[in-house]
């Protein structure tokens, strides 16, 4: 089980497939609020699910690649998600 009290402002947020998505701007409940989003899709999401998260260390890890961050964001780019 993950710590999630691990995650704080200013960590890296990198994708799967070992890419920078951006930094945590805040955390709540189940939600990672993003800033310096580097996506490449029209719809910058400014956040992800915390079902996403893998790992944290230096930086928190998440399940999906790149690519399958920016067609979760583009299949819904209206979602608070």
């Amino acid at each position: 089980m993950l710590n999630l009290d691990k995650i704080h402002k200013g960590m890296d947020v990198v994708t799967s497939d070992g890419r920078r998505l951006g930094t945590v701007r805040e955390v709540m409940e189940h939600v990672l609020f993003l800033d310096d989003v580097e996506a490449r899709s029209e719809f910058r999401k400014t956040s992800v699910p915390m079902i996403w998260i893998i790992d944290i260390d230096q930086a928190v890890r998440l399940a999906k690649s790149w690519e399958q961050v920016e067609k979760e964001w583009q299949a819904d780019p209206k979602s608070s998600l």
